[in-house]
């Protein structure tokens, strides 16, 4: 595996990411089937509602956040085949998800064993503390629902994938704290627990969907295979189209960006990184779409199986999607974030991601909606 390396390596690229203004943006492929719930607007706004109400926002500029953050949106991307409670379900899990990231991130790494065990508490119904934090209590609420209704096998592997996403954040947290680089093999197994997704992706489309994966099914290695690709797919979109928010956010150094420049040869150009990470969404979608075709080949139309394989990789295309119109990555009031996938010059700017010249090639105008 490799190791993390600091020193004069971390200043060269510091020293080039740092002195980023712009860079060409490629349009991504969206070759895996894509759909929407058909009722995505009441449902999103549902889930967002449900949120605001939890967390007791109600100034206009902290609701508009909430809403243009599109998390509703997402979970309706993710699982558009699911029954309408699953899915209000689990955009209720993405909210908590997303706040526990950004707790468990902006905490100190004396705080993180603690942390992460009341978090494991919580989520297996073991907790007897008397949480006060409000992220907390929100993801205590959104597990009392889910262990209602997911079966135990499946929650227990729910607080397995929990656990090892937790102590690979932990060591996430360090290692930015040291602003050490991790090497791209090492980077690439940190993000996939990081990432979290074979639980907020795998295991709640098996949940959302009413899979019932055998044994057999679950330990074999086209399954893992299949996780393993949706979940670096999204980490790479991920990475690529919230690079601005990290960068203004002092993040950056650990980034699919920053490892890939980092273990470049000397001279390698920031437009050089970015070009391979886009061709290593391409090869992870090509990957997917196989792996598709490779169970497809082996499996009947009515197994678990097949069933998943249909429904899992719509979480790639449908984080890819989501990761061009939320105000998370690209801020909020934005006029960009109008529905449709963009690629052009982007020129780093605090406050939101700016492209220039637009392109409108696979337009979602439909998707976009606005609660304000």
């Amino acid at each position: 595996m490799a190791v993390y390396k600091q020193g004069s390596g971390f200043k060269t690229e510091a020293s080039v990411i740092l002195g980023v203004t712009h860079f060409e943006l490629p349009l991504l492929p969206n070759n895996i089937a894509f759909y929407c719930h058909p009722e995505f607007q009441s449902i999103s706004l549902q889930i967002d509602e449900w949120f605001l109400d939890k967390m007791r926002i109600a100034d206009e500029t902290s609701k508009k956040k909430v809403l243009e953050s599109r998390i509703g949106l997402y979970a309706c991307m993710m699982h558009p085949h699911a029954e309408r409670e699953k899915i209000v379900l689990a955009g209720k899990h993405l909210w908590a998800v997303f706040l526990l990231d950004d707790l468990l991130e902006s905490s100190g790494t004396q705080e993180m064993p603690k942390l992460n065990a009341t978090i494991s508490d919580l989520a297996s119904g073991n907790s007897n503390e008397d949480v006060t934090n409000p992220v907390l209590v929100l993801y205590r609420e959104v597990m009392e629902e889910i262990r209602a209704g997911m079966e135990p096998p499946l929650l227990d592997r729910y607080v397995e994938c929990l656990g090892a996403s937790l102590e690979a954040v932990k060591d996430q947290v360090h290692h930015r704290a040291e602003k050490s680089i991790p090497g791209v093999e090492a980077y690439k197994l940190a993000r996939r627990a990081t990432g979290f997704m074979e639980a907020v992706g795998g295991i709640m489309t098996e949940f959302c969907m009413g899979i019932r994966l055998n044994e057999s099914q679950i330990q074999s290695p086209v399954f893992r295979e299949l996780l393993n690709s949706v979940s670096d797919h999204v980490v790479l979109v991920n990475d690529l189209l919230s690079f601005r928010k990290e960068f203004y956010e002092g993040a950056c150094h650990h980034n699919w960006i920053s490892v890939l420049l980092q273990h470049s040869p000397s001279g390698t150009r920031f437009q050089d990184v970015i070009d391979q990470l886009c061709e290593m969404i391409q090869e992870e979608e090509l990957s997917i779409l196989a792996l598709q075709r490779k169970i497809s080949s082996k499996e009947n139309s009515d197994s678990e199986l097949m069933k998943f394989a249909r429904e899992f990789p719509m979480v790639a295309s449908g984080s890819l999607v989501w990761s061009y119109v939320t105000g998370r990555y690209h801020g909020y009031g934005n006029p960009l974030l109008t529905g449709e996938i963009f690629s052009g010059t982007w020129l780093l700017h605090p406050m939101a991601t700016v492209v220039l010249p637009k392109s409108t090639v696979f337009s979602l105008n439909h998707l976009v909606y606005s609660h304000v």
